[in-house]
């Protein structure tokens, strides 16, 4: 072939490949149309996410005993409520403000009665075992947690006390993660109060040198379980090394005698 022939015979395939601008006008079209979402059914909400969550007001509406006004929200805010029905008698009704005079401008002056009020509302400031707006949910203990973790860590019974009922079962089927888990959680747990599935932290029952001193006895008893099963298993190991050793020096003896057996007479 020529090279005449070939420049020809190039540029009718080039002219027969690409496409016109014509057929891309009307693919693109073509696409456009089905992205426009003509015959798509946009999903909405029947209720907004907003209603869809509980009241605020009906989880934590304060009802007083033998009341007749209707619920309302923070004991705090009422002063002719007495303080042991306020914060449902476990907690004390603070101040927003832990001091007052470091706001500024937290106090007015009353010109007539020369008194002072301080500023800002109150709140619940619950006592140790227990949480809420108004104090009425009880904390799991850390102290139980930190004791089951423990004792039966390695079976994940610490977990399915706090809540967590899926690390519990991985916990049981891992055998505490082969023991590191388990020990990673008697740290954890000892040592700070761990959050429960109901966004509240354990109750903070347990002192530091208590968690000291019941870990340093927990490792001192594992390490000495430890070093009991090491030493067994030691003794084993070389007790079967002193059965194979005499088993091979008697070896020789007995095919000494199986030959002298089996010889001609």
């Amino acid at each position: 072939m020529t090279a005449a022939g070939f420049q020809v015979a190039r540029g009718s395939l080039t002219h027969t490949t690409n496409p016109t601008p014509a057929v891309v006008i009307a693919l693109a079209i073509a696409i456009a149309t089905t992205l426009q979402g003509c015959f798509v059914e946009i999903k909405r909400h029947v209720v907004g996410n907003w209603e869809a969550k509980g009241d605020y007001l009906e989880a934590f509406k304060v009802v007083p005993a033998g009341a007749t006004q209707d619920p309302f929200l923070n004991s705090c805010s009422d002063a002719s409520l007495s303080p042991s029905l306020q914060c449902n008698g476990h907690g004390l009704c603070m101040s927003w403000y832990s001091d007052d005079t470091d706001w500024e401008d937290s106090s007015t002056e009353d010109v007539n009665s020369n008194s002072t009020s301080p500023r800002g509302p109150k709140f619940c400031r619950c006592d140790r075992n227990w949480a809420g707006p108004e104090c009425d949910i009880q904390r799991k203990s850390q102290m139980t947690a930190f004791l089951l973790s423990m004792s039966t860590g390695f079976l994940g019974v610490d977990q399915f006390y706090l809540g967590w009922t899926g690390w519990g079962v991985a916990k049981l089927l891992t055998f505490g993660g082969g023991g590191l888990w388990w020990i990673f959680d008697v740290v954890r747990i000892g040592s700070s109060p761990v959050a429960t599935p109901d966004s509240y932290r354990v109750a903070a029952d347990v002192d530091h040198w208590v968690f000291l001193l019941c870990f340093l006895s927990f490792a001192g008893v594992l390490a000495f379980a430890f070093s009991i099963w090491s030493f067994h298993r030691e003794q084993t190991r070389k007790a079967l090394e002193v059965l194979i050793l005499r088993a091979e020096a008697q070896a020789p003896s007995i095919q000494h005698y199986g030959s002298m057996g089996s010889s001609p007479k």
